[in-house]
């Protein structure tokens, strides 16, 4: 299944990547569709970044929500790295329904600190956003996001995980490479923590 674009008025940074998602969010179930379209359908990289905070944000305490935005952000990185032009997820991901109050209040606890990053963010070292330094990176958050469902029952790692794929993502938006290798040491320190829990 295929999301209809819902708008030409493409989010360029974390602030209105979620802002844009909070004005879908009503009073009741939402689906993810709907959501979604609200980004633009060639928008990939803001599109990635909705589930990626999500996970980063409370909202990653409801049960399977961590594993479904772990798939969705696996799929769209695949879709990146092959150069699609219009993003496609399956119909069981795009019907799912998000409680709106729940989502809405999760994503306003880290607005604050999403605008800060924005007003942060700057053309640093912008080779690393580009190719082949690009697909490095998007790999990363197709191994990031498809490691997410087994790693729900571990603390906190699925969150590490969320904000390494939303800096990372948000670098290639923005084309800042330092924001890319703050990700890359995220990944690291999930990574880590996910050894120590294990071993």
């Amino acid at each position: 299944m295929t999301t209809q674009t819902a708008t030409d008025d493409v989010p360029d940074s974390l602030g209105e990547v979620i802002e844009k998602a909070r004005a879908e969010l009503g009073e009741d179930k939402v689906e993810v569709d709907q959501v979604i379209a609200a980004m633009g359908t060639a928008s990939f990289a803001p599109v990635m970044l909705l589930p990626a905070l999500l996970v980063l944000s409370p909202a990653s305490g409801i049960p399977i929500l961590p594993s479904i935005c772990g798939l969705t952000i696996a799929l769209i990185a695949a879709q990146m790295l092959f150069g699609r032009k219009h993003l496609w997820l399956p119909g069981w991901i795009l019907r799912r329904k998000l409680d709106g109050p729940k989502t809405d209040k999760a994503l306003a606890t880290i607005e604050k600190p999403a605008r800060w990053i924005d007003r942060n963010t700057g053309r640093r070292m912008p080779w690393l956003t580009r190719a082949p330094f690009d697909k490095v990176v998007l790999l990363t958050c197709l191994l990031c996001g498809g490691i997410m469902p087994a790693l729900e029952l571990l603390p906190f790692t699925s969150s590490i995980l969320g904000a390494a794929i939303s800096v990372m993502t948000l670098g290639l938006l923005v084309r800042d490479g330092l924001l890319v290798l703050i990700g890359l040491g995220f990944v690291g320190s999930a990574v880590a923590l996910a050894v120590g829990l294990l071993g």
